[in-house]
């Protein structure tokens, strides 16, 4: 592991955070259902992993980087590193959206904790329900992560086969928890947002988390 890596994992997941709120707060009062959040998620998932995918394997997410080490695909003591370099990157392109909505006019851009994931609250699924789809989200990122990179496979489209499935799920979780997927996003966003968004900030580590994991090792044991 390189500093360069952790470098990369910084980068990529601050632009994917950083897509994620300028699209999502300065989109205007958009009636596409979430699609441009979730083409911008996908696209710039794909885009950092074709630019920075040979130097950090592009995870930009801590659910991938355990997945990854439990499909024995990453080393175990470089996951903490990669998980900060992500949480760090996360928290400054959701510091930099905070800090420049706090020099507009409200009826500029939407509030950041208005996208915030969270559970139970008006207009979001219960908690269960958030936790269920969480887990499955992160399981199929990981399945996919393992078996596009698998040996057999044609090289070179695992970045485009992730785009399209993160924004896939991105529509079909924003109505349910305004699609964390990614513990890094869930804490960049929830540290500007509000104490709800904090206290609920657990489920959106656990649920893609033990997804991850469960998805590194079904991919595994498909693959290998």
């Amino acid at each position: 592991m390189s500093n360069r890596a952790l470098i990369a994992e910084f980068i990529g997941t601050f632009a994917y955070v950083a897509a994620i709120c300028g699209t999502a707060l300065l989109g205007g009062q958009a009636s596409d259902g979430g699609l441009h959040v979730a083409l911008a998620a996908g696209f710039t998932f794909t885009a950092m992993c074709f630019a920075l995918g040979g130097v950090s394997g592009c995870h930009f997410n801590p659910a991938i980087t355990l997945g990854l080490v439990a499909a024995g695909r990453f080393e175990t003591r470089a996951a903490i590193p990669y998980v900060i370099a992500q949480v760090l990157g996360g928290l400054v392109a959701a510091g930099c959206f905070a800090l420049m909505l706090s020099a507009v006019p409200q009826q500029v851009a939407a509030p950041i904790a208005s996208i915030a994931n969270r559970f139970g609250a008006d207009g979001m699924f219960p908690f269960a329900a958030v936790l269920i789809a969480e887990c499955i989200a992160a399981l199929l990122i990981l399945m996919l992560f393992v078996g596009a990179t698998s040996s057999g496979v044609p090289t070179g489209f695992a970045p485009i086969g992730l785009g399209f499935l993160i924004a896939a799920l991105h529509l079909v979780l924003a109505p349910m928890s305004n699609a964390a997927l990614n513990p890094a996003r869930a804490t960049a966003i929830a540290v500007f947002a509000d104490q709800q968004a904090l206290l609920q900030l657990w489920a959106f580590w656990v649920a893609p988390i033990v997804g991850g994991v469960a998805g590194g090792l079904i991919g595994r044991w498909i693959n290998d």
